[in-house]
């Protein structure tokens, strides 16, 4: 049942498509409802300290004023899980990322942010973020935070900026990356992800006591949660990127030739070289880039264009020692 508080003037007021867009915005992005913050002209959050409205939700798609709302609601679950790479390759890395969240079957949405992106994973149902983080931490890169931050709900928790707002302090809108939708549309076609069960965490033994919470977290998840993390991108940056790819591609001393992709060419096939392998100027990042088609990405990606792989099967084949 959604607990958001309904201004009656205001309400009123707002036309119908305008409600449903606000009442799909609540029921997505909006985690507690009995309170929330607005964001400082620097950026900084303060928290209001009385329910959300749909009349505050109606000032945020505005830009009057910018909502975040707190990750854990008042009841101590989640409705959805994000991933901030707040840095130069944050898209990148999320990019990455959500290929092979793709891969495991788990839905995400990509949001350009002010200094990289947010990956949201919307969920099916509600859990814990202690439950929320056994499952996703371990697929969390290196240098990217994860929210929630808390295992269990502890006064506010931490927060997020909710989507289709201004961000105060460059005054811009961040939007989703895809292809541009209305956004009630747009809207109504998310997916959620359904949370698997996951095994009960070990009795405390005075040898696991030894272990950081992060390894025992670790260690109790399955292999395909570690999938996602770190491993592609550590494996990736063990490679010589261009050795392999050429491998697949005749290369001349530029690291230029014809892509091997031929769906992305008119004629089916590359006849004029538009296709660059170079070394990644991010260990394990981009190695490559078709000017055709106007996409690359890094050697994991290319093997499974290549091989029209999914990221789970070729990551299973790469540990199981198979040479590409």
């Amino acid at each position: 049942m959604l607990l958001l508080v309904v201004s009656g003037v205001v309400w009123k007021g707002i036309m119908h498509l305008e409600r449903t867009y606000l009442q799909l915005i609540a029921s997505t992005f909006v985690g507690r409802r009995t309170d929330y913050a607005l964001q400082r002209d620097n950026g900084r959050y303060v928290r209001v300290g009385h329910p959300l409205t749909y009349e505050a939700l109606h000032q945020h798609v505005q830009g009057a004023h910018t909502v975040g709302t707190y990750v854990i609601d008042e009841q101590g679950t989640c409705r959805f899980a994000v991933f901030d790479a707040d840095r130069e390759d944050g898209l990148q890395v999320l990019t990455q990322l959500q290929t092979c969240l793709a891969g495991l079957s788990i839905p995400s949405y990509l949001e350009h942010s002010r200094r990289g992106g947010h990956l949201w994973v919307l969920l099916a149902s509600l859990v814990t973020p202690a439950h929320l983080r056994r499952w996703l931490l371990p697929s969390c890169p290196e240098g990217v935070e994860f929210y929630p931050k808390q295992e269990v709900s502890a006064g506010y928790g931490s927060l997020m900026r909710v989507p289709f707002g201004v961000h105060r302090l460059t005054g811009k809108r961040y939007g989703f990356a895809g292809p541009w939708q209305e956004p009630v549309e747009w809207l109504t076609t998310l997916q959620r992800a359904k949370v698997p069960a996951l095994a009960p965490l070990p009795s405390r033994t005075p040898a696991v006591q030894q272990h950081t919470p992060q390894s025992l977290t670790t260690s109790v998840v399955t292999s395909d949660a570690s999938l996602c993390s770190a491993t592609i991108q550590a494996w990736c940056a063990a490679q010589d990127a261009l050795r392999v790819i050429g491998r697949y591609v005749h290369l001349d001393r530029r690291g230029v030739g014809c892509c091997p992709f031929g769906e992305h060419h008119s004629d089916g096939k590359d006849s004029h070289p538009s296709f660059r392998a170079y070394t990644p100027r991010v260990a394990g990042g981009s190695c490559w880039y078709c000017y055709t088609w106007q996409g690359g990405g890094n050697l994991f990606n290319f093997l499974q264009r290549y091989y029209h792989l999914d990221a789970r099967t070729l990551w299973h084949r790469l540990l199981s020692g198979e040479q590409f």
